[in-house]
């Protein structure tokens, strides 16, 4: 039974890390933070516009962001697309996000460090510290169960 435990990844201690400090100036007069989100669930996607996937997981985080509301969670897009920053957020008013969609910089994809592809997830906790990481299209049932946990605490 211990083996079949370990195999499947139940006796897997997770040590939750850090969610790296970032800052990124969204306007000239207006700059997002880490900070800015304590005491609130956060999930942060980097994607992409263009992608079928992408576009799937913004339709999957417009919901959890309307079900939770703005009180419990917070949810941050950050595009990988090359463009300018109000083509991005023109993409986010088209298709009525109810988060933010902002261009990514360099800075703040190195502070997330290692994507491997896109989407890609990060749940972070009221604390900030990322508790679970997902690479692909993540379904509403799992990110839920991570945000009911988190809205609780």
């Amino acid at each position: 039974m211990v083996l079949l435990r370990r195999a499947f990844g139940e006796d897997e201690i997770r040590v939750a890390k850090p969610a790296p400090s970032f800052a990124l100036k969204v306007a000239q007069d207006r700059t997002i933070k880490l900070t800015d989100f304590k005491n609130k669930a956060l999930i942060v996607c980097f994607l992409a516009t263009w992608d079928n996937h992408c576009q799937q997981q913004m339709k999957i985080l417009n919901d959890l962001q309307k079900h939770y509301g703005v009180t419990n969670l917070a949810v941050l897009g950050f595009a990988l697309d090359q463009t300018r920053s109000e083509t991005v957020k023109g993409y986010a008013e088209q298709q009525h996000l109810s988060y933010p969609l902002y261009l990514a910089d360099y800075d703040l994809i190195k502070a997330f460090g290692s994507l491997t592809a896109i989407p890609t997830t990060f749940v972070i906790d009221k604390n900030q510290n990322i508790i679970q990481t997902y690479v692909g299209v993540t379904e509403t049932n799992v990110l839920d169960d991570y945000l009911k946990a988190i809205t609780k605490e």
